[in-house]
């Protein structure tokens, strides 16, 4: 076999130790790679699929805006109206073609929601005049409800102060636009994804110091390994640059090996990173899969790898291949003392005597010190980019839906802020929007201003507080991004619903948190950006210290009754059974005692429940007299009536119906049995049921609204009915809450009974509304046929409470509920949710998050088993060009152990100085980035600077990464007989050798020779 085969092919056990090294670094490169266009691409797809997104941008004036508005756009002129009592609202022009981009259709005159005929003044540039107002419908289109609306001619009259232009979506998804969306959780998500990517990009980039320091060590021991073959080939006249060709090709076949293996270790754990966020329930949608731009760039990236490789192993081996061939691979010299380097090191040798590595060189601090160094790079950007979240969450201390997953999701009652308020408590309703304007994306926060001051160090530095609904503050961070100032008027969006709104920069606020990066609009403004219900918020955001206070005055009533289940029903001495559940909603177990009454009968149950337990407690109870009674268990209660005969259920009956129609009317008791022959009356018409309950009667010919009352011997029910000649049949519904009372830690049922008592088929969009809870479907009935639609209602404060079940403007059936209760437990809802889906944009927001989650989370796997795999390459240099130390520990008695022991502490030793080092050349790297502006992802500028939390966790990740590389590099050489460590080709022995025989004969005068030179343990 000639020299070149053996330089070239011979692999030692160290090279594939090499091979999977850089296959490791690979790994993360491939990995990042995949999950960065993966997540690229989920991120835009999930945008894609919400098309139409239009933009909407503000002009100062209906020229600019005509002048900049392309042929499918649509010019919104605007100007100032003045109500009766001197109110001032935004009166906007809307053209003929403005339906098509779903603004509300152009009006017959001048509108507004709530008028009533009432005159208004019209305020332009060029003059003023009046209009009659006429009332329109509040949600018609996707302008703000408290605008005017009129035609463009008629601003034309008095001359518009402004405009606006609102843009179709384009083909290629409007990327490029000016102004603020239509929707911008799309734009918010895609641009802000792009941001974090490409800091994400600059932090893998780092992962090539690695491969260059990997290579450089492989080719090193490679010399060391095969030196008396290169002094042979010298000697018998082989060329240097024969050799050194031979040894670049020899890196180039290593790095090529581990490029290989690493792209087929980086798609295997990206796709199990993936695989494991689902099974924890991550809400993700990335698919790794590879694509032909993918197998374009890994290629490249693997050639570029195979360069480096065969760059390092040249560069290094030229080194060894300039010397004599009798000194290639022995660099120690004697370690002389007569040079000024050797007088140094004899004045610091009792400092590193004591301090210093006793096996592994000093020197090993700097290439360990690079690898570290990129994994503290990559952490701390993680770390920077997981503050993200903190601006996105409902956490801290809030009243909010803890399960949900991002703001957009949460939901609960402004009401709290009133009853933490009323006891003392700062509390501050808010709403979270995701938001763009041009390429920057920002978080719009609804507020009551003057309750978001309570509770937040916020301070205007220019301009004023807010005034009016329409007039916002933006935080200082912001202005500067935006270009903004007091006075300026600001085209916004909606967040997760198409929606178009103005408002008026009042002032600059600077809070020193997150604020600084956010628009803070009016709470009318945000309900009607978000879609939200006028008595709903995201989060009620209040200071620990009164919630605190609060919630120690609630332990007493920490147990409440959250269901209660009960007859309707029950005969004079018969048994009630009752079921009650109680729950605790705090973290620690309490112990209270239940009450059951009806009448004048009463139970006692003692319950004890743990953190959050749940539970079911049974009553029994004897019924009273005759009568109808309330039930009562804690703060819960519901109705029974005790009667020899079952009372009537109410009756079903639809709220209006055609003239002369044939109408069916069910008779039931409330066990649910028929009644038969009883009457039915309708007006001057009558009708007796049938066997199953069922009366069959006309209604009258004549329109009106008519008594319809049941008679089932001395049982008796009414209701009424509206008989009209356009009236369109409509289902029988009626509507029920259960429990009818609950406490505020309940989340009561609303049901819906729906009947079709018609001789004609219905289908209807029914919608019950209320409570915090909006639910609609469509409901298919034949002649006769029933259907039940159930929906969980949202926690509410104490108080009486309306739900509604409607059909298009038809209400068809009304139930109200009183939530009872001690308001003093309202800030325990804090501890539990229920999480609230709305699908739609709200999940593609939810996805995008979680899509973000798995690339960081990987990323930081990745580098994390990466830096370990190079710094064992590091260290398995150092510890291989020690082998004849650990001989002389291992020939004079030193157990694997004892020798182990010694070079996890030298480890330690390097790993403390590598790792203090590595954190410091982290955050200059972030620090660079961010004046260079590149660390700015969702309109936020991350810290470069992390808390000393974070810096400490990077310090000891970095210490027991090195640790296990010194583990993983020195196992395969502890175990080896002494002999075989002796006999492979060594530079001599140097003053570590000697100082381990020292070391290991106690009997011996100790003496320290002095250290060795620069090359001595290279």
């Amino acid at each position: 076999m000639t020299y070149l085969r053996v330089l070239v092919g011979r692999w030692s056990r160290r090279d594939r130790l090499a091979v999977l090294v850089i296959a490791l670094t690979v790994a993360l490169l491939v990995g990042a790679a995949l999950l960065v266009v993966a997540a690229g691409d989920q991120t835009h797809n999930l945008a894609a699929e919400h098309e139409g997104n239009a933009s909407v941008v503000g002009y100062g004036s209906v020229d600019r805006a005509s002048q900049a508005a392309g042929p499918d756009d649509v010019v919104l002129p605007t100007a100032t109206a003045v109500g009766p009592e001197g109110d001032t609202d935004r009166i906007v022009g809307i053209p003929a073609d403005a339906p098509a981009l779903g603004l509300p259709a152009q009006p017959d005159g001048t509108v507004a929601p709530d008028a009533n005929g009432e005159t208004w003044r019209l305020e332009g540039s060029d003059g003023t005049t009046t209009a009659e107002v006429e009332p329109a419908n509040a949600s018609d289109g996707i302008v703000p409800p408290t605008w005017l609306r009129t035609t463009p001619e008629t601003l034309e009259e008095v001359g518009p102060t402004g405009a606006l232009v609102v843009s179709p979506a384009d083909g290629d998804g409007n990327e490029d636009r000016e102004g603020a969306p239509v929707v911008g959780a799309l734009e918010f998500f895609t641009q802000g994804a792009d941001d974090v990517l490409g800091i994400v990009r600059t932090g893998v980039a780092a992962a090539g110091v690695i491969v260059a320091a990997t290579l450089s060590s492989v080719v090193r021991m490679t010399i060391r390994d095969r030196a008396r073959t290169i002094r042979v080939a010298r000697a018998t006249g082989a060329p240097p640059r024969r050799i050194r060709a031979a040894l670049a090709a020899r890196a180039g076949a290593i790095a090529a090996a581990g490029g290989v293996l690493g792209y087929a270790i980086g798609v295997v754990v990206t796709n199990a990173a993936v695989t494991a966020a689902i099974v924890v329930g991550l809400p993700t949608t990335l698919s790794v899969t590879v694509t032909p731009d993918l197998v374009r760039f890994v290629a490249a990236m693997l050639a570029a790898i195979t360069l480096v490789g065969i760059a390092t192993g040249y560069v290094t081996a030229r080194a060894a291949t300039t010397k004599p061939p009798a000194l290639v691979g022995r660099d120690g010299r004697d370690g002389g003392s007569s040079t000024p380097s050797g007088r140094l090191r004899r004045i610091g040798g009792g400092v590193r005597g004591r301090l210093g590595p006793t096996v592994l060189a000093a020197r090993t601090v700097v290439p360990t010190t690079a690898t570290l160094s990129t994994f503290a790079v990559i952490v701390l950007l993680v770390a920077s980019l997981g503050t993200i979240g903190a601006s996105l969450s409902t956490a801290g201390t809030t009243v909010a839906d803890p399960d949900a997953s991002h703001p957009a999701e949460s939901r609960v009652s402004a009401d709290y802020a009133e009853t933490l308020a009323e006891r003392g408590v700062p509390a501050s309703p808010e709403i979270l929007l995701f938001a763009s304007h041009g390429e920057e994306p920002y978080l719009v926060r609804g507020v009551d201003y003057a309750a978001f001051e309570s509770v937040s160090d916020a301070r205007i530095v220019d301009g004023d507080p807010p005034a009016d609904d329409e007039e916002a503050v933006v935080g200082v961070e912001l202005a500067d991004a935006l270009g903004l100032e007091p006075g300026d008027e600001l085209a916004v969006g909606g967040s997760t619903d198409p929606a178009v709104g103005v408002v008026t920069v009042a002032g600059t606020v600077e809070t020193g948190g997150f604020a600084d990066h956010q628009l803070l609009v009016s709470l009318p403004t945000a309900r009607h950006l978000s879609g939200l219900e006028s008595d709903e918020v995201n989060q009620i955001r209040t200071t620990a210290t009164g919630v605190s206070d609060a919630a120690e005055r609630a332990e007493t009533e920490s147990v409440t009754v959250v269901d209660l289940e009960a007859p309707d029903y029950v005969r004079p001495g018969e048994t009630v059974s009752v079921e009650a559940t109680v729950w605790n909603p705090t973290t620690e177990t309490v112990e209270r005692e239940l009450e059951a009454t009806i009448g004048e009968a009463e139970q006692r149950r003692s319950v004890e429940l743990g953190g959050y337990e749940r539970r079911t407690v049974a009553f029994e109870l004897s019924a009273p007299l005759a009568g109808e009674y309330e039930l009562s268990v804690g703060d819960d209660e519901t109705t029974v009536t005790v009667d020899d005969a079952p009372p009537l259920e109410s009756l079903s009956l639809p709220e209006s119906g055609p003239t002369g129609a044939s109408l069916s009317v069910p008779v039931r008791e409330t066990t649910g049995d028929p009644v038969s022959n009883a009457t039915v009356e309708v007006g001057n018409r009558t009708a007796a049921t049938g066997s199953d309950g069922v009366a069959r009667i006309e209604l009258p010919e004549a329109p009106g609204t008519y008594d319809a009352t049941v008679y089932a011997g001395e049982r008796e029910q009414n209701e009424t009915i509206r008989v009209a000649h356009d009236a369109d049949p409509e289902p029988a519904t009626s509507l029920s809450i259960s429990p009818s009372s609950p406490s505020v830690h309940a989340q009561p049922t609303a049901t819906v009974d729906l009947e079709n008592p018609w001789d004609r088929p219905l289908e209807t969009e029914i919608e019950l509304d209320g409570a915090g809870t909006t639910d609609r479907t469509t409901v298919a009935l034949e002649p006769g046929e029933t259907a039940t639609r159930t929906a969980t209602l949202s926690r509410q404060p104490p108080g009486e409470h309306t739900v509604t079940v409607g059909a298009g403007d038809r209400t068809l059936a009304t139930a109200e509920y009183e939530v009872v209760g001690d308001d003093r437990v309202v800030s325990a809802l804090a501890a539990s949710g229920h999480h609230r889906s709305d699908g739609g944009v709200e999940s593609a927001v939810e996805y995008a998050m979680g899509n973000l989650q798995v690339l960081l989370s990987a990323l930081t796997g990745l580098a994390a088993v990466t830096v370990v795999g190079a710094t064992s390459a590091v260290l398995a240099r150092a510890i291989r060009a020690r082998r004849r130390t650990i001989a002389i520990y291992r020939a004079t008695g030193a157990s694997p152990g004892r020798v182990l022991a010694v070079v996890l502490g030298d480890a330690a030793r390097i790993g403390v100085v590598a790792a203090a080092a590595a954190v410091g050349i982290g955050i200059v790297a972030l620090e660079a980035l961010a004046a260079a502006g590149q660390l700015t992802a969702f309109g936020i500028s991350l810290e470069p600077r992390p808390t000393a939390t974070v810096a400490l966790g990077v310090f000891a990740g970095g210490l027991v990464l090195t640790l296990l590389a010194a583990l993983v590099a020195t196992l395969p050489l502890v175990w080896r007989s002494p002999a075989s460590l002796l006999s492979e080709p060594s530079a001599g022995p140097t003053t570590t050798d000697r100082r381990a025989q020292l070391d290991s004969k106690p009997e011996r005068k100790q003496r320290r020779d002095p250290e060795p030179a620069a090359g001595a343990d290279d």
